[in-house]
């Protein structure tokens, strides 16, 4: 029986450690569907297999889709996983000592090329490469003012990559077309997160400049979530949530305080819509993440990443919650819903 029990164990721990090891294994996980087949790549002829060290904040679908757009992109100028180059992808799980210990040992294996995937991964990765090893930054909301980069249109260090900064005007305009009367607004952030609270010092001048009274209000950790949303609903109309990757991997907790109130949420991401938010109008993470891929294959193809301008994506998306706003009684005008994708569990059906 205890020769059972071992063979059990170890056969266990083989299949993750093969979890763990297998890319093309990895790669399938991401919660995006691959729209590359790397069958029909032709792949670039490089001088060696080319070593990329990827690491992601935290589990995540919007960081998910993001990942799943730097394997495709990278696939479509030639660069293919298991093939020409190797992308050793670790997550963080939104532990800073995670993600310490994750970029130090990149830098100690000596990668040729990191990539960090949301603010995070990026500081870390930064940090740890101390400008010897390039450094590509995916969606990361203020390059300049996390510290990550000297100046967008020239870095000035060897680090560069892609910014995921939302149309806050287009999503206020969106936001008083569904809520016309809308005056008290309450944004929720994690004070760490140094992208969300860039973009929340934004979204206050984009109110005020509107006549929209703002109720700002800080978590420390997830743990906070339930009381401080319970606080910020009880005061306003509606709660505006920036790109916060500890907020959008806790949705559920915020939604339910927030449907006990009646209260709408507008997130800045697709899949925050998706998980009971109301609307909202922004970039499409998987197009960000093949923006990323650009930037990686540019620089393994010779470009100086201090000289290379940090990129914006072009690609927008209206997306809209109809289940949510039947839920809330919150009529959505038929100009919105035509050019809208709707992410509610209807569309699923």
């Amino acid at each position: 029986m205890k020769k059972i029990r071992a063979l059990a164990y170890t056969l266990v721990l083989a299949l993750a450690i093969l979890f763990f090891t297998i890319p093309s294994l990895r790669q399938a996980q991401t919660g995006a569907e691959s729209q590359v087949d790397p069958e029909t790549v032709d792949l670039q002829e490089t001088d060696q297999v080319i070593d990329i060290g990827l690491l992601q904040y935290m589990d995540h679908p919007a960081l998910d889709q993001i990942r799943q757009g730097i394997y495709d992109g990278l696939a479509e100028r030639g660069y293919v996983d298991g093939e020409n180059i190797n992308i050793d992808y670790q997550n963080g799980q939104a532990d800073q000592a995670n993600l310490k210990m994750i970029a130090d040992s990149f830098v100690s294996a000596e990668k040729d090329l990191l990539v960090g995937i949301a603010t995070p991964a990026g500081q870390s990765l930064t940090n740890a490469s101390q400008n010897h090893i390039p450094v590509v930054l995916g969606a990361v909301s203020d390059p300049v003012g996390a510290g990550l980069v000297k100046d967008e249109e020239a870095p000035g260090v060897n680090a560069t990559g892609t910014t995921d900064v939302s149309p806050l005007d287009q999503q206020f305009d969106l936001m008083q077309a569904v809520m016309p009367d809308l005056t008290q607004l309450g944004m929720i952030y994690n004070s760490s997160e140094t992208n969300a609270e860039a973009m929340v010092k934004d979204a206050v001048v984009e109110a005020e400049s509107r006549g929209i009274e703002v109720d700002v209000k800080t978590i420390s950790s997830t743990n906070d979530l339930a009381q401080v949303a319970e606080q910020v609903a009880q005061d306003n109309q509606a709660i505006f949530i920036p790109n916060d990757n500890s907020i959008a991997g806790s949705m559920a907790t915020l939604i339910d305080v927030t449907d006990a109130y009646n209260v709408p949420v507008f997130p800045v991401v697709d899949t925050m819509v998706r998980d009971g938010g109301l609307l909202t109008v922004g970039l499409n993470q998987y197009q960000i993440g093949r923006d990323t891929a650009t930037v990686i294959a540019d620089i393994i193809e010779g470009a100086d990443p201090s000289q290379y301008p940090i990129k914006y994506s072009s690609k927008m998306e209206t997306i809209v919650n109809l289940d949510k706003a039947e839920e809330l009684g919150i009529p959505i005008p038929q100009e919105i819903v035509t050019k809208a994708k709707d992410m509610s569990q209807r569309e699923e059906n």
